[in-house]
């Protein structure tokens, strides 16, 4: 029997709606992986931008007839203005969209890298880096925010551990490639390399890139000042409990950044040329807690594999210090040690942030803008404590780490009470 044309023809609408839905789903999901990977190249290229030109520092010096104190000020005012430029992109994203605002600061990212490149003087740097930080500002809070807008669930821990598996990248390997072109080409190139690369980014993303917080999920509260906004956080128990052990576990991270050249330069005598091998096998382990991390948020709970993390730190901490204690610490004995601790840190980092990003879904760019910017102040305040210790053992180390440690896991025990109410 042959079809009637009614039938052939509902057919073929049918097969075509169902072609059309399958488009759509399929252009729903690319539209997403570009804008994570968009977002996860954004926040890796500002997060590598101050590990490229730091093996350049002394060249900076000496082409700028300044002192260590002027050039190493280059650093800490691009740190400054991270922070602070956080907070308003925060707090505008939630209101405008991330979008817009991703493509603004990405353009006084990529007009101030540029600037870096034609300095004059000094002072011309030390601004320059001032607006650079300005416009890098929006990876941290805005960028951020993006996978908490695209993913749900145990899906964004899993997309911040991808996202920190690209960040752990820069401190293993931008010293040693910027040190290489600074060296073939000058420092002055790397700042050129950046400018080139932030403007294809830049031109990507306004082709390409999809806003990811639609208006009806933006915060409409126009009445809140910048201050009120930030404020509000401080209200959020079991937000501050979570935010909290992320930020207290980068402050100790920090600290250890700044403290292992002079332990191992100084202290132990390996060649500064070295060092990197040494810090880059703590980086691969980090890299590896945040693959395994990736498994393991579809089998635990986000608090438990938090605690787990907290515990590689304390066992890491008591290892030195019997090692230390014994007399029989060494560079390759230390990393060793902290590789347990490295690969904990790569599980930490991807949920509790993720946990107390999930408390202020509807100010999600605000919250990621709060904890970037007490990253930054813990991880100042903690590089300045273990600053006023020698670098002749492990125990200043220790102890800020143990510090950090057990102060994360009376937060995690008041969040898991407050969860109970």
């Amino acid at each position: 029997m042959q079809n009637s044309p009614g039938v052939i023809i509902r057919s073929y609408k049918e097969c075509f709606c169902f072609m059309l839905a399958l488009s759509l789903k399929v252009k729903k999901t690319v539209n997403k992986s570009l804008m994570f990977c968009l977002t996860a190249f954004l926040v890796g290229l500002v997060d590598m931008v101050t590990d490229l030109y730091v093996p350049m520092l002394p060249a900076i010096g000496s082409a700028f007839k300044v002192s260590e104190s002027w050039v190493g000020a280059t650093i800490s005012i691009n740190l400054v203005s991270l922070g602070l430029s956080g907070l308003y992109y925060g707090k505008l994203s939630d209101r405008i969209g991330r979008r817009p605002v991703i493509i603004g600061g990405l353009i006084i990212f990529t007009l101030a890298s540029f600037a870096c490149g034609f300095s004059i003087n000094i002072v011309h740097l030390l601004v320059s880096r001032f607006f650079q930080g300005i416009g890098g500002g929006v990876a941290f809070s805005a960028g951020v925010a993006v996978v908490r807008d695209l993913y749900t669930g145990t899906k964004v821990a899993e997309m911040f551990s991808r996202m920190q598996s690209v960040i752990v990248l820069s401190p293993a390997f931008a010293p040693t490639i910027g040190g290489f072109i600074g060296y073939m080409f000058g420092w002055k190139s790397i700042f050129y390399i950046l400018f080139v690369i932030a403007t294809v980014l830049l031109i990507v993303t306004v082709i390409f890139g999809v806003e990811t917080l639609p208006p009806k999920k933006r915060h409409k509260e126009q009445d809140l000042s910048l201050k009120d906004e930030y404020f509000y956080f401080f209200k959020r128990p079991l937000f501050l409990c979570f935010a909290g052990v992320q930020i207290v576990t980068l402050g100790w991270f920090w600290s250890e950044l700044g403290f292992l050249p002079q332990l191992f330069v100084c202290h132990y005598g390996v060649d500064a040329s070295s060092f990197g091998m040494y810090l880059g096998t703590l980086m691969f382990a980090y890299f590896i807690g945040t693959c395994i991390n990736q498994y393991l948020v579809h089998r635990f709970s986000l608090e438990k594999l938090v605690i787990f993390g907290l515990g590689t730190f304390v066992l890491s901490v008591g290892l030195l210090c019997l090692a230390q204690w014994y007399g029989v610490l060494s560079p390759w004995l230390f990393v060793l040690i902290r590789f347990p601790s490295s690969i904990g840190l790569g599980v930490v980092f991807g949920n509790a942030g993720t946990l107390a990003m999930e408390q202020e879904k509807k100010r999600s760019g605000s919250a990621a803008a709060f904890i970037g910017a007490l990253e930054l102040l813990a991880g100042a305040i903690c590089i300045f404590i273990i600053g006023l210790f020698g670098a002749v053992s492990v125990y200043p180390l220790a102890l800020i780490m143990i510090i950090c440690s057990l102060f994360s896991m009376l937060l995690m025990c008041k969040a898991n009470r407050l969860q109970k109410i």
